[in-house]
């Protein structure tokens, strides 16, 4: 797949983020994450897939391949990020949030010491661990540095072992959108977000993409994907915003996790 993208505008985005940042000095907020989009109005022919479908069985296996199509539309991907995996009574998920680009990494503070970093991930690790004390005692790892392809992310392994099976659409319903794709605390709501620039048009970006049987369920973050429909495409990238949140350095970040999607599926060398 050849084709010309528009990038994002970061004049869009730096309103987005004057407005979050706003709302976090007025303690409305602590933390949003806002998303923008690079589109092109070229869509995914047959072969583009099967070529795409071939790069992603090189994944990781750090790395969740996930994706479906019908009727000109469709979604591919390979996401690092679950919502929740269940399986024999023990409920697992994950807070993924704070990252560093693997080409910024000589220059940055180690992200386990990164105070901004560390912020935005404690944030949604303690919102998932309320959200899950509902179906039993929480367990968590210490925050750990996930490498992929192209990205490093902070990341805390969380578990409960459950009394009783939960409902897996209203798990969904319970723990979607963590404040890795939202906004902390929950309780300010995220309506007001799509009124952001930029934020128009997200369709299933970030949405939950879950495989569900009678017993069993895995639940997908769908992020790092590229999305199309019958004349167009488009790439999507999202970034924690909080206080101590920068322009440029979030900028740079947006880019790279636009640029790992495209080199994962083949579409950039």
């Amino acid at each position: 797949m050849t084709a010309h993208w528009e990038e994002p505008r970061l004049e869009d985005f730096a309103e987005a983020l004057s407005v979050i940042q706003s709302r976090i000095e007025k303690n409305e907020i602590q933390k949003a994450v806002p998303a923008v989009f690079a589109r092109t109005a070229q869509t995914v022919t047959a072969r583009d897939r099967a070529r795409m479908l071939v790069k992603l069985s090189e994944a990781p296996s750090t790395l969740f391949v996930y994706g479906f199509w019908k009727d000109g539309e469709g979604v591919l991907g390979a996401t690092p990020e679950t919502l929740f995996d269940f399986s024999k009574g023990v409920l697992k998920t994950m807070a993924l949030a704070g990252t560093c680009p693997k080409s910024e990494s000589t220059e940055r503070e180690s992200l386990l010491r990164d105070k901004k970093e560390m912020l935005e991930h404690q944030l949604v690790a303690e919102d998932i661990k309320e959200r899950l004390s509902v179906w039993g005692a929480v367990q968590s790892s210490a925050p750990y540095i996930l490498e992929l392809p192209t990205l490093y992310h902070l990341k805390t392994d969380i578990s409960v072992v459950c009394q009783t099976q939960p409902d897996f659409v209203e798990l969904v319903k319970a723990l979607h959108p963590t404040p890795a794709l939202g906004v902390a605390p929950r309780s300010a709501g995220y309506v007001w977000m799509q009124a952001l620039p930029g934020q128009q048009g997200r369709r299933r970006f970030g949405g939950p993409f879950a495989f569900i049987g009678a017993e069993e369920a895995l639940c997908l973050v769908g992020i790092r994907n590229l999305q199309w429909s019958q004349d167009s495409a488009m790439i999507g990238s999202g970034c924690g915003v909080v206080a101590a949140s920068e322009l440029e350095r979030e900028w740079r970040e947006l880019f790279q996790k636009r640029l790992s999607v495209k080199k994962i599926l083949g579409l950039e060398v």
